[in-house]
């Protein structure tokens, strides 16, 4: 891990569930956010990936009481690292702007599509989309 991005680790204590490489472009996208930002999410956010040296994991209920799981799936570290980070700072947003998660709850159409104009607007803050 970059030295500069250590402090940004180390601050997720564990949070951060993936490979190296999940957890590098975690890092990295998170130190482009304000203070207050980044210690709200290093705070109450998981990052979940594969790893390397595990098929599965397993979590208590007292791991995850008022955190956030943020699932980054295979497929999306195989596209270009812009759209990596992109992915990132959306879903960041959804969390820092409070959305439902529209998966266990039921929403209109249209309040789904302001939530992710919503989030996009919030990632290109921080990250170009390509």
């Amino acid at each position: 891990m970059d030295k500069k991005l250590l402090p940004i680790f180390k601050a997720f204590k564990g949070k951060l569930v993936g490979t190296k490489r999940m957890q590098k472009y975690v890092c990295e996208v998170v130190a482009l956010m304000p203070k207050n930002v980044i210690s709200y999410i290093t705070e109450t956010c998981w990052f979940l990936g594969s790893m390397d040296d595990a098929w599965a994991f397993t979590f208590t209920g007292n791991d995850i009481r008022n955190q956030h799981l943020i699932f980054l799936s295979d497929e999306l570290l195989a596209q270009h690292a812009s759209q990596i980070r992109y992915t990132i700072a959306h879903e960041i947003g959804h969390v820092m702007l409070k959305h439902r998660n529209s998966v266990f709850v039921k929403q209109p159409q249209g309040e789904i599509k302001k939530q992710e104009k919503e989030a996009d607007k919030f990632a290109k803050m921080y990250i170009a989309k390509k």
